[in-house]
């Protein structure tokens, strides 16, 4: 069984309103270990607890991030098997979509009409990437983008992510002004708001985490554990599951 300091799960919202009958999310913390996943490599720390949360009936379903907006439709188990990308949807409720952060925004989706849940890598170069999804999903599916959910999960904050002139140059003019914010510390919250808004997803079926991987060491952080780790950090592990 799972030890329960070394994850995080939470709920959906619609509405401001917590969904009971709807799929989980949940994220490893740093206790948990590395969760570092390439298809050429074992990671023993990882599967043993992936295979905790899958336990006997739901199969694992990983992606190797490339940090880009590329996103699969999966219906089994096999249909990533060697793929690279930074994101998974699928209405198939044995599968438990997976991907990895650190520092990165783990994105949830889930559309209660048509059975639609996902997992997304959204990284600064991947922002936008729940845009790809919701529109693939929509073709996929038949899902409309207003009726999903969305969870932002635990990511670092405009408190800790200072950026560049031109990459807050490229936020700015991409996404929202708002979104970066006095001395170039950028908000991936309200970007990604911004492309919300834009498919007409209600904010009350926007839940954002509050926890900064970065402030918090609770939490596996590449900004905070690469300078003071000599360049390793912490890998968290992602998922959504019926």
């Amino acid at each position: 069984m799972l030890n329960p300091d070394t994850f995080i799960t939470g709920k959906f919202y619609c509405n401001g309103v917590p969904l009971d009958e709807a799929p989980e999310w949940g994220m490893s913390v740093r206790s948990a270990g590395n969760m570092r996943f390439r298809w050429n490599e074992t990671n023993s720390v990882r599967d043993a607890f992936l295979k905790e949360v899958a336990g006997e009936e739901h199969f694992i379903v990983p992606v190797e991030l490339i940090h880009s907006k590329k996103v699969y439709t999966v219906f089994s188990r096999e249909d990533t098997a060697g793929c690279t990308g930074d994101g998974i949807i699928t209405v198939n409720r044995k599968l438990i979509p997976v991907v990895t952060a650190a520092d990165c925004m783990p994105i949830f989706i889930y559309d209660a009409n048509t059975g639609v849940f996902g997992a997304l890598h959204s990284g600064w170069k991947g922002t936008g990437i729940v845009e790809t999804a919701i529109l693939q999903a929509q073709k996929d599916f038949g899902s409309k983008p207003s009726d999903f959910c969305v969870v932002m999960a635990p990511h670092i904050h405009e408190c800790c992510y200072m950026i560049d002139e031109s990459r807050a140059e490229y936020f700015k003019t991409a996404f929202t002004p708002s979104c970066v914010k006095k001395g170039y510390f950028l908000s991936l919250a309200e970007a990604n708001l911004s492309v919300l808004k834009k498919l007409g997803i209600p904010e009350t079926n926007v839940h954002i985490c509050r926890e900064c991987t970065c402030c918090n060491e609770k939490f596996g952080s590449f900004r905070r554990e690469s300078v003071s780790g000599g360049g390793q950090f912490t890998v968290q592990a992602a998922w959504i599951k019926w």
